[in-house]
Formats: C-alpha cells, sequence, structure tokens
C-alpha cells in the first residue's frame, strides 16, 4: 500500500513538472483552439446561409479569411507602414526627451545611465545575435504549429474532441461532453462580443485622432482595437503611444487626444459594453483583471492575449461540472442558458 501510494505521488510529481515545462506548447495549442473555433463558426455560418456542404464552407471560410487578411494589407499597406515608421521616430525622439527630463532632476543622470547599461561590447555581438535569430526561429516554428493546428482543429473539430472523451470514465463522457460543448459556444460568442468591441474602439479611435490632428492615426487605431482583446489592460497600454504622437503635435493636440480617449472608452462602457453583455458571454471585472494578469505571469505577452478566452473556457467547465454537478447548485451555465 505504502509502495503504491508513493508511485502514485512520484507520477503526480512528473506529470505537474512535464505541464509546467510545456506550458508554452499548451498555450500555443489553446490559441489554435481560438483559431480554430473562429473558423468553424464562420464555416458553420456560411454553410447555413448557403447551399453549400460542410466541407466547401469550410474551404470557402478558409478563402475568405485570407482574403479579407490580404485585401486590408493591400489597401491599407502601405499606408499602415509609414504610419508604423512614424510611431518608431516618434516613440524614439520621445524616449529620448524623457531620459533628458529624468537627468534633469537630482540624481537622474544615474537613473539614465542605469537605462542604458544594456548597452553590450563587441564581444557580445555573437552571442546576442544567436540569440536573436534563435528566438526569431522559435517564433516562426510557433506561428507555423499554430496556423496548421488551428487549421487541423477547424476542419473537423469532432474528431479531437472525441479522442479528449477517450480521456473520462465511460460513466462520464456524455458529462464531458456537454460541458465542452457548452464552453465551446460560450467561446464563439465571446468572439462575437470581442470582434464587436474591437471593431468599435479601432475604428472610434482612429477617426477621432484623424480629426483631432493626430499623426499615424490609423495605425494607432488600429493598435487600440487590437488591444482591446486583453481586458481593461489594454486601453492603458494602447495609451502609451497615442499620447506620445500626441505629444509631439503640442500640448492642446495631447490634450485633445486625451479627452478623445476618455470620451470613446465612456462611450464602450456605457453604450457598446452593456449590449454585449446583454446578447454574449462575459466575466466578472475582477475575475478578468486577475486573470489576464495571471495569464501573462505564466505564459508572457502572449499569455495576456488569450487569457481572457481561457477564462472564459474555466468558467463555464467551474460553473458545469462543479457548481452544478458537485455541489448541486442551480446556475446560469453561458452558452446554454443564454
Amino acid at each position: 500500500m505504502i509502495i503504491k501510494s508513493l508511485i502514485a505521488a512520484a507520477a503526480v510529481v512528473v506529470i505537474v513538472l512535464v505541464i509546467f515545462k510545456l506550458l508554452s506548447l499548451l498555450v500555443l495549442v489553446f490559441a489554435a483552439v481560438v483559431a480554430g473555433t473562429l473558423i468553424r463558426a464562420l464555416a458553420d455560418a456560411i454553410a447555413a446561409h448557403s447551399p453549400l456542404g460542410d466541407s466547401p464552407s469550410f474551404y470557402a471560410a478558409l478563402l475568405l479569411i485570407v482574403a479579407v487578411i490580404g485585401g486590408l494589407g493591400w489597401f491599407f499597406g502601405a499606408q499602415l507602414q509609414n504610419d508604423f515608421t512614424r510611431l518608431s521616430g516618434t516613440l524614439t525622439q520621445t524616449w529620448q526627451s524623457l531620459e533628458g527630463s529624468i537627468a534633469s532632476f537630482p540624481g537622474g543622470d544615474k537613473i539614465v545611465a542605469s537605462l542604458k547599461s544594456g548597452s553590450f561590447s563587441g564581444d557580445e555581438v555573437v552571442p546576442r545575435l544567436s540569440s536573436a535569430l534563435s528566438s526569431l526561429a522559435t517564433a516562426v516554428t510557433d506561428t507555423v504549429l499554430f496556423l496548421f493546428g488551428a487549421v487541423f482543429i477547424a476542419s473537423d473539430p469532432g474528431l479531437y474532441r472525441r479522442g479528449l472523451l477517450m480521456l473520462f470514465p465511460r460513466s462520464k463522457r456524455d458529462l464531458a461532453g456537454e460541458a465542452l460543448c457548452e464552453a465551446g459556444a460560450s467561446l464563439r460568442l465571446w468572439m462575437l462580443g470581442q470582434f464587436i468591441s474591437m471593431t468599435f474602439i479601432g475604428v472610434a479611435t482612429g477617426l477621432v485622432l484623424w480629426l483631432v490632428g493626430v499623426p499615424s492615426a490609423s495605425v494607432l487605431g488600429l493598435i487600440a482595437g487590437f488591444l482591446e482583446i486583453i481586458p481593461y489592460l489594454g486601453p492603458i497600454l494602447a495609451a502609451v503611444p497615442i499620447l506620445a504622437m500626441a505629444a509631439g503635435e503640442g500640448q492642446q493636440t495631447l490634450l485633445l487626444a486625451l479627452v478623445a480617449m476618455v470620451g470613446i472608452q465612456q462611450l464602450e462602457g456605457s453604450l457598446v459594453t452593456p449590449f454585449i453583455h446583454k446578447k454574449v458571454v462575459s466575466l466578472p471585472p475582477a475575475v478578468s483583471v486577475f486573470g489576464v494578469v495571471a495569464g501573462g505571469i505564466l505564459f508572457g505577452p502572449i499569455g495576456l492575449l488569450f487569457a481572457a478566452p481561457l477564462l472564459i473556457v474555466v468558467f463555464v467547465l467551474i460553473k458545469r461540472l462543479y457548481v452544478e454537478e458537485t455541489l448541486h447548485t442551480p446556475v446560469n451555465v453561458p452558452g446554454r442558458d443564454g
């Protein structure tokens, strides 16, 4: 009995260590699941509103996504490239100006010196170049795995769902299958809400910044819309380049840009967000904030991007499998009860 307990404890430790080592791979797999869910949702919508079958709808969804991305890149590519170049130069000038301001304070020169201490000598060029190339290769590999994984999952999600259910005891497979379906439905609803919110923030930010005279308004709107995927922290991160660009145009433009950002966020909070919460899935604010921070600590920058959908799935599974089934407490389950 003691030997069996020791073996079981050792197995648990090994499993935990393996999971810890594979954290980056696990978040990549989940990212592929999220993207695959999006592709499958689009394919199902095409199949429901056209005479195409399941397989043609899937390929039509892929072609539509590629066409939209390619079309946007062709139409806005040159402008966005110029805007990104201008934004990079402005942020560099702003940082240099900030260093000068810091150095003017007592002891500020030491702070600036410590900030610049990351410079390296010629002997470190080769190791740093090797590290950069290794990071680039890893990023390319991860991107390829992500894309292929998303396409494979979207092409036949039932195959992977059935394989996952085989890990559960036979008596619990029906319950686990229902919970997975409800988690998938809630994930689709969350993505719909995010698409509405990101589109509103991106378009409104770009338009308003252009009206108040902030340079590179299109790319700033694109950044603001993209960062909206990070609950609560996204607008703060988006404000950094926006205010930096506005500051270069004078105090009046900076003030107008700040007022515009606050106004857009208030408008979204009072009109767009309540509509989304009524129609799709949302998380309690405190859960969102701490969950996103935890995702960033565990998985790095990619964890910030995919913390919210992971929280949605975990939120639904806890409600369905623990609160409802284990504690026998009636509860509203997103993706099932509205």
